[in-house]
């Protein structure tokens, strides 16, 4: 068992350089290595259809906004002509329809009338029952007429939305045939060329965030003295002419990693290693993907 623990600890120093104190001086920081990276988002199709444009190259830088791909949009234009014909040809029915209601109750208004008047007339025997028969007839049948016509309205108006909302729906898989980047980069990565086939959900570009470069590097339980959220850290490459950069450590992992759960022995604790990540401001694009660095705490 014990040479286990020795095996690990002796992977851990050689693989991921435990945060350790730097030999031969007096123990007021320590220091680390590790390999920079970078936030990277996947650009992918929203639509089916040949891609007629890719005016992108893997290196190439991209601001966020910028188009990466062009999807064929000939099918998906020809259908939105044809929900515009149909939502055209509704609004004139709509019209008519209208013109419908306001003629039904103009004579709905006369009718009432007319009926409030032989009713007086009947009250005082100045006219017969049939005359208000008729009448009261006439007004049942001109209130049908109101309500089937503001049925009828009412139904064209519900279509005018279900229209709309399909030429909407339209208009998205439209601006979906550009495929835009949302952050600003580099392309890592080209996963399509023109004339490919592009499918929803299918990866078109890697971009990567270069604004800020984050490292991780390991330390073990003895080390926590040094490391503190918002805490600054300092970041040395094998750039010529050297350069230092100032980074703000912003996580630390609250568990420890590669050893087993349940080791309670005071010598395997000393082996127990936690990972920290510092994220340093690349703003002229200095620092690369990839690069090895020195991480140093005071």
């Amino acid at each position: 068992m014990k040479k286990q623990y020795k095996y690990l600890a002796l992977a851990l120093l050689t693989g991921v350089f435990i945060f350790s104190s730097c030999s031969g001086k007096k123990n007021t920081g320590a220091y680390s290595s590790g390999t920079l990276e970078a936030t990277e988002v996947l650009i992918s199709s929203q639509t089916t259809g040949t891609i007629v444009q890719l005016p992108i190259e893997e290196g190439q830088l991209v601001t966020a906004g910028q188009t990466l791909a062009v999807v064929d949009s000939e099918k998906i234009v020809l259908q939105k002509r044809q929900i515009g014909a149909g939502l055209e040809e509704l609004i004139l029915n709509i019209k008519n329809a209208q013109r419908m209601v306001i003629l039904a109750q103009d004579n709905l208004d006369n009718t009432q009338k007319k009926y409030d008047r032989v009713k007086a007339l009947l009250a005082d025997e100045s006219t017969t029952q049939q005359n208000y028969d008729d009448i009261e007839t006439a007004l049942k049948a001109a209130k049908t007429q109101f309500l089937n016509a503001q049925t009828s309205y009412d139904a064209l108006k519900a279509k005018e939305k279900q229209v709309a909302a399909q030429l909407a729906l339209v208009n998205q898989q439209l601006a979906d045939t550009k495929i835009v980047t949302p952050v600003s980069g580099a392309i890592v990565e080209k996963y399509v060329e023109q004339g490919e086939l592009a499918r929803p959900g299918g990866p078109i570009a890697l971009i990567a965030d270069l604004t800020k470069m984050t490292i991780k590097f390991y330390i073990t339980e003895a080390d926590f003295g040094h490391v503190k959220i918002g805490g600054a850290a300092r970041l040395e490459t094998g750039l010529k002419p050297a350069q230092s950069f100032t980074g703000t450590i912003t996580w630390i992992s609250p568990k420890a990693e590669f050893t087993p759960k349940n080791v309670q022995t005071k010598e395997a604790r000393a082996e127990l290693v936690y990972a920290v990540k510092v994220v340093v401001e690349n703003p002229d694009g200095v620092l690369k993907i990839g690069m090895p660095a020195d991480v140093y705490v005071d």
